[in-house]
């Protein structure tokens, strides 16, 4: 029997469309035996097409725990194969032998728990956990991240700083940051806000209609990425990593999060929606967390010249000449609708943030994972 000679790859070990739905619940039991491995009624060993089989299998489970001893001959294709799974979405937990463990990264080694999470599946901080973890996997496994240009365009100055605070906390290497402030002066202390970071602001002309004021800001972006970023959301560290990464294995044209975890203000309540697939292809993303390449922009003819409705039409745009969407997770960012409607170019009623509601929490969620937690800037 040849050896099993296959690499981890970014090209075929990722998440696309493999992270299963949270319908219902599927768990795994996996026995690494000295003579390869068992999962449920199937087994099968580290050669030939062992491990591909293996990952057939784990590839529409939630989560699998690992137990029992592998030959340390087989090791280093026993954690190759466990980072396969977990990049391609599978959460794993178990005690890894010393053998398997001196062929895993640090990083991931550190998000393999020793006993199965204790949280339900679907719920926030299973959520958190998996994503840490595929994060984990992905990132030794991501080329080169390019640089990219966030790009905030705010009638609202006074919120601008704590913004570019927010965004100069991003663990991403090469990151622009431009203000355009729609109609008012630029707040004096962004330099400072953005520490380190590169920052450009320009006053946009209060008469123009908001995608001229956004086209106007994007052709200030240097980065080779391009993000559209809202004036009073909140995002984790890693957002837009998430972001450049899913752009890099996906292929799409355009990546965005959705709108599944809101703040609203109304209520004084965060709510966590349940809709949509997770790492897939979709029609919709919102538009605060749009990323694509700068090119790619401007081969679709940049933002519509309307007032409103500028991210609908960008993604029609996209798809009319023949581009795609992909949205990756929703951990990390934070939509806040305000109680005032009119400061919204998407005017649609609190009500509809109520629907397929699967957890919720009185005021805004304090979570780190979504830059909010009692040791992230900007807290409320």
């Amino acid at each position: 029997m040849r050896p099993y000679t296959r690499r981890v790859d970014i090209r075929s070990d990722n998440p696309v469309g493999r992270v299963p739905d949270t319908r219902s619940t599927r768990r795994g039991l996996l026995r690494l035996a000295p003579d390869g491995w068992r999962l449920g009624p199937h087994s099968g060993s580290w050669t030939g097409s062992g491990p591909d089989r293996l990952l057939d299998r784990l590839d529409v489970l939630h989560s699998v725990h690992c137990t029992g001893t592998p030959l340390p001959g087989v090791a280093q294709v026993c954690a190759q194969t466990l980072h396969r799974a977990v990049a391609r979405g599978t959460y794993i937990s178990g005690i890894l032998t010393a053998d398997v463990a001196d062929h895993v990264t640090t990083e991931l080694l550190t998000t393999i728990r020793p006993t199965p999470h204790p949280g339900e599946i679907g719920d926030l901080d299973w959520d958190v956990a998996c994503v840490e973890q595929r994060r984990a996997a992905l990132r030794p496994l991501v080329p080169r991240l390019p640089e990219m240009s966030v790009v905030l365009v705010s009638r609202r100055p006074d919120l601008v700083p704590a913004m570019v605070r927010r965004l100069a906390q991003q663990r991403y290497p090469d990151l622009e940051i431009v203000v355009g402030v729609h109609g008012a002066p630029v707040p004096p202390g962004l330099g400072a806000a953005a520490g380190d970071r590169p920052v450009v602001a320009r006053q946009l002309d209060a008469n123009l209609v908001f995608g001229d004021a956004l086209n106007e800001a994007f052709s200030l972006a240097s980065g080779e990425l391009v993000n559209k970023m809202d004036d009073d959301d909140y995002i984790g560290a890693d957002h837009l990593w998430d972001l450049a990464a899913a752009h890099a294995y996906s292929g799409a044209t355009l990546v965005g999060k959705t709108t599944t975890v809101v703040y609203l203000e109304a209520l004084d309540a965060t709510v966590r929606r349940v809709f949509g697939a997770r790492e897939s292809f979709t029609h919709r993303v919102a538009g605060s967390t749009m990323t694509l390449a700068r090119e790619d922009l401007r081969s679709v003819g940049g933002w519509a010249s309307v007032p409103r409705g500028v991210d609908t039409e960008l993604l029609a745009s996209v798809h009319r000449h023949g581009g795609t969407t992909y949205q990756p997770h929703d951990i990390g960012y934070l939509y806040v609708r305000g109680s005032d409607p009119h400061t919204h170019t998407w005017t649609t009623d609190v009500g509809h943030f109520l629907r397929n509601v699967r957890e919720q929490w009185i005021g805004m969620l304090q979570h780190p994972a979504f830059g909010t937690g009692t040791d992230s800037e900007g807290a409320a």
